[in-house]
């Protein structure tokens, strides 16, 4: 038994040599459309493959695309068998920008919202740096995904949000005078590139709640924190798994952008989604194939 689940994570991992599992594969096309979200509010997601439901919840000034397609993550995981949900979280991407304050939870409803639209349960879940705090917030809520991967984030994209979020609104109203003038530049080009509403962004990170200590403790889902090695955007990997009962840690190489590109990346997340291996147990074994 323990032979054939080794053999079969060096298989899933085996592409590790060759790059991205879809590079050589017939192109892949992704379906758009859009939902009501629980205020009204038109959303949209984009959907690939027919396999069983990965729920996929992409990082801050991105969407559906730069996160998952254009990065060949959402590929992989239609290669290995399963089907791909991307929303564009409101005020980003295709989806609308309503003005006005947002209620806290507001990309978590959003998703509740998606998921109770195109019936997907069971399914699972995988968020990139927001995308992660808001499964974080799922999971908080009650909602039981299969399995879990949360990429680009730490511990304190789990329990100090608030305070991510002000630095982020402080670098939205100061732009190139941030006090990081590297990422104000970055930041004030993605606005003005997307086209995006400043205020709408506020709205969206003004609503974000921090997870509490007490509430990763009762999360039961399985899951894997996968970040770059030199990643310390949202704070210690390791210190949010250890707080979260069935969880594990694993790292590629690279910093918060970076590791996202790693085709190592895309390979261990579709690998851990499909095993029914305990985190841990899976982060041992995968950690053999490195």
């Amino acid at each position: 038994m323990e032979f054939s689940r080794r053999r079969a994570l060096a298989t899933a991992l085996s592409a590790f040599v060759a790059g991205p599992a879809w590079a050589a594969g017939a192109p892949l096309e992704a379906q758009g459309g859009q939902y009501s979200s629980f205020d009204g509010a038109q959303l949209f997601y984009r959907r690939m493959g027919s396999g069983p439901p990965v729920v996929l919840l992409h990082s801050f000034l991105n969407d559906g695309p730069r996160t998952w397609f254009n990065t060949g993550i959402a590929q992989v995981l239609v290669q290995a068998g399963f089907s791909v949900v991307a929303p564009d979280c409101r005020a980003l991407g295709l989806s609308a920008a309503p003005a006005g304050a947002y209620p806290k939870d507001v990309l978590a409803m959003d998703v509740e919202a998606l998921i109770r639209a195109l019936r997907l349960k069971p399914f699972r879940l995988f968020g990139y740096a927001m995308g992660s705090r808001t499964a974080l917030r799922l999971l908080a809520r009650g909602w039981k995904p299969e399995r879990c991967v949360l990429g680009g984030t730490g511990i304190q994209g789990a329990v100090d949000v608030e305070r991510l979020a002000a630095a982020n609104i402080e670098t939205i109203r100061t732009g190139r005078n941030a006090r990081d003038p590297r990422l104000g530049v970055r930041v004030t080009s993605a606005i003005r590139l997307q086209k995006l509403k400043p205020d709408a962004l506020i709205a969206v990170l003004r609503s974000q709640v921090s997870t509490t200590r007490a509430a990763l403790a009762q999360i039961r889902t399985p899951v894997l924190v996968l970040d770059g090695d030199k990643d310390t955007v949202e704070g210690s990997p390791a210190e949010l798994a250890a707080l979260i009962p069935d969880a594990a840690v694993m790292h590629v190489p690279g910093d918060h952008f970076e590791a996202l590109r790693d085709p190592r990346f895309a390979q261990i997340a579709a690998a851990f989604l499909k095993s029914k291996d305990p985190p841990a147990r899976f982060a041992a074994s995968a950690a053999l194939q490195l």
